[in-house]
């Protein structure tokens, strides 16, 4: 069975004569009257009574209007919701992130979002630069909030930098360097606490590269998996720490961020999705990000 054959049906229902009903689809009396006859031996019997006046329904007819116009009305809903999924604005979108480096601008960004395009169901995932990878690629998640691409999987995904975040100096508050700039040669005699390189290998060996530049190699008394696990390590005096500047967004109470001088070391914060996995939702939050681009680098001090 057709839907034409239930809009015709419908029409003729509403209008009272094949004739009124043809002029308001724009279709001939005769191809009404044909669409209609074949869809009556279709349900096997008689839906109109066809009277020179006024065309009637039978009480089959009135039956099958009522069932008529639920379909027709789920069609039209089933069309609405497919040109507005095409549009990007209905359907789902998958987002990760790790809170030291969205702490400054990512809560903002969403609750825009929501009020943009209420009708995306969201879903967000606090979690690691390698899970995050990993997602991209199996499509758990359509866009990330994360560091520079690495090998590999920088030939698969794309990304955006969004800013770069300096590397800060964390120390407990009562510690006797606490409250201005301090030179990484400063910190020479000092124990450390480092995130685990697997963690972040590349942040993990730029820190010791520029101990080693500024004559001395740290002594590393203790790691933790987390940034979070870094702070309390610090706050519990264990020794200090080079940490993103974003890591302050943890807001630890026992410990203070100190500007490191000279302000040489960085870590990328980018933008990253799986081209494969393109739709239109995930194209109109990347455009969001763009156009906020300059507000997000300077909700992080940039």
């Amino acid at each position: 069975m057709e839907l034409r054959h239930l809009r015709y049906f419908c029409a003729v229902a509403d209008h009272g004569t094949f004739s009124e009903a043809g002029r308001r689809l724009h279709v001939s009396q005769s191809a009404i009257s044909e669409q209609l006859a074949d869809l009556e031996r279709e349900v096997g019997g008689t839906l109109l009574h066809r009277t020179p006046g006024r065309t009637r329904l039978t009480p089959q007819g009135m039956l099958f209007l009522a069932e008529a116009r639920k379909t027709l009305l789920a069609a039209d809903h089933a069309v609405e919701l497919t040109q507005r999924s095409f549009q990007g604005k209905v359907g789902t979108l998958a987002i990760g992130f790790f809170l030291w480096g969205a702490g400054g601008f990512f809560a903002r960004l969403i609750r825009e979002y929501r009020k943009l395009c209420p009708e995306i169901k969201l879903s967000l995932y606090e979690m690691h630069h390698h899970t995050q990878m990993e997602a991209l690629t199996t499509g758990k998640i359509d866009i990330a909030f994360t560091r520079p691409l690495e090998p590999p999987f920088d030939r698969t995904l794309r990304a955006e930098m969004l800013f770069q975040d300096p590397i800060v100096v964390v120390l407990p508050r009562d510690h006797p360097l606490a409250g201005g700039p301090i030179s990484i040669s400063a910190l020479a005699t000092e124990p450390f606490v480092m995130c685990e390189r697997p963690v972040t290998p590349a942040l993990f060996d730029s820190i010791l590269a520029s101990c080693f530049a500024a004559g001395f190699s740290p002594h590393i008394v203790n790691t933790s998996a987390t940034w979070a696990g870094v702070l309390t390590l610090v706050e519990s005096g264990e020794g200090v720490a080079l940490v993103p500047s974003g890591v302050r967004h943890l807001r630890t109470p026992g410990v203070v961020f100190c500007t490191l001088v000279p302000q040489n070391t960085h870590v990328g914060v980018a933008v990253a999705w799986n081209p494969r996995n393109e739709s239109p939702i995930q194209k109109g939050f990347l455009r969001l990000v763009r156009e906020n681009k300059e507000r997000i680098e300077r909700s992080n001090g940039n």
